[in-house]
């Protein structure tokens, strides 16, 4: 079997690095620290549920931070966010939840006084 042909659950899992080298993006933290961030993918945010025993939000934020982050060359775990300065937090908590994540276009809501509308008045 070659490498190329390699799945699991038919994802192939050679190709996941290559592709999440070419979806990182390099921040400078307030702190000075160099953090690469790169783009997330369900995996990221199952393990971080994981990491996150109880369900809490903000614990699953900082887990996925965690997740899809590097700091000066080093790959971060749960505990090191904890330690982090909060500005340093905040910055990549942004880059993580607002811009490093595309959101699904909003839906049109249907106008109320349409003819067309369910509720006749």
């Amino acid at each position: 079997m070659k490498t190329d042909d390699l799945t699991v659950n038919g994802v192939r899992i050679d190709r996941a690095e290559a592709n999440e080298e070419q979806d990182t993006r390099t921040l400078e933290l307030p702190s000075g620290a160099h953090a690469e961030v790169r783009k997330g993918f369900g995996r990221d945010l199952m393990r971080a549920q994981r990491a996150a025993a109880g369900g809490d939000a903000s614990a699953v934020v900082f887990a996925l931070i965690a997740e899809v982050t590097h700091v000066d060359g080093h790959k971060i775990v749960y505990e090191d966010v904890l330690e982090m300065d909060l500005a340093d937090v905040m910055a990549l908590q942004a880059e993580v939840i607002d811009e490093n994540f595309d959101r699904p276009p909003q839906r049109a809501s249907q106008d109320s006084s349409n003819r067309d509308s369910q509720s006749r008045n």
